[in-house]
């Protein structure tokens, strides 16, 4: 597939989605129906709600496609993307011509169904951003022009249980990853072993918190919680700058098997839960980080040098 710089969303990625060769959008399906997110076309706002009640600048946001059912499908893969295109005017001030341009923006989608023609995304809105001003104009019934880029994730049946695949997610970089879960743990033949890293700033903002809680039932499925500003009043939690494991204020807002930790994700703590889920050392072992720039470098150097991932 082919890219332009209309496809550019502007913000200099460091894992740029058009500066990679992905695979390849699928234009039909295995019926002849057509792809609608192999060009960028308008899907309709069904709801537009806060993920946490709580919570102001965390949106999830429901779309459907306009086409028909019976002409098209929405075909994608854990991993792919979709790219919202916003179109607005810039005034040229020295012939006072008018000239249309847009702003993008890539997503995730972390739920869809393929003949409803629907997708799911989360979305952060941050003050006095063009998107999250367009983002908190839009209403249900709206429409919003989408297309699909795939992603270079891609994930091979393990029918042994030989394969060790350890994901370390950022805030609301888990959704993505949900995806790519859940298509390991619904197939009855995969064995995969999963470790589910997953980093947040409180217990508050741990996105996805029951949807965790399910999947933990799942054999297969091990899920880490680390916290990076959890911290309340308490004399002795001040002076560590985090809640300490301990701390009755921290322990009340958890529920009953969850494996959350009030501090940042560390070294030690990686080579904890290896030993607590590796129960043999020759594993294929498989790493996927998902987050900001930063933080995916940060923990990619860790896995690399500790040997800690693939």
């Amino acid at each position: 597939m082919e890219y332009n710089e209309n496809d550019c969303c502007g913000n200099g990625c460091a894992n740029c989605i058009l500066n990679v060769k992905p695979k390849i959008i699928v234009k039909l399906n295995d019926n002849g129906k057509t792809n609608v997110l192999r060009n960028y076309r308008y899907y309709r706002l069904l709801s537009k709600k806060k993920h946490i009640s709580d919570v102001s600048d965390i949106l999830e946001l429901h779309f459907k496609s306009k086409e028909s059912e019976n002409d098209c499908t929405l075909t994608l893969t854990p991993g792919d993307h979709v790219m919202m295109r916003v179109e607005f005017i810039s005034k040229q001030q020295a012939n006072d011509t008018t000239e249309h341009k847009h702003h993008l923006r890539p997503y995730s989608p972390y739920w869809w169904n393929s003949v409803k023609m629907e997708f799911k995304i989360l979305v952060s809105v941050r003050p006095q951003g063009y998107m999250t001003q367009y983002i908190e104009r839009l209403q249900e019934r709206d429409e919003v022009e989408f297309r699909g880029f795939s992603g270079l994730y891609e994930h091979g049946c393990d029918f042994e249980g030989k394969t060790y695949q350890m994901i370390i997610s950022q805030g609301i970089a888990i959704a993505p990853t949900l995806a790519i879960i859940e298509e390991i743990l619904n197939n009855e033949e995969d064995m995969t072993r999963i470790v589910h890293v997953a980093c947040f700033q409180h217990v508050r903002h741990i996105y996805f918190r029951n949807k965790l809680k399910d999947l933990n039932h799942y054999w297969n499925y091990k899920c880490f919680i680390y916290l990076s500003k959890q911290l309340c009043e308490s004399t002795d939690c001040k002076q560590m700058g985090h809640c300490l494991d301990r701390c009755l204020n921290f322990r009340k807002q958890l529920t009953y098997k969850e494996n959350i930790y009030p501090y940042r994700l560390t070294v030690q703590s990686l080579k904890q839960i290896e030993s607590k889920t590796m129960e043999k050392k020759h594993y294929n072992r498989i790493a996927v980080i998902a987050g900001g720039s930063e933080f995916q470098k940060f923990y990619k150097e860790i896995l690399t040098s500790e040997d800690l991932g693939s």
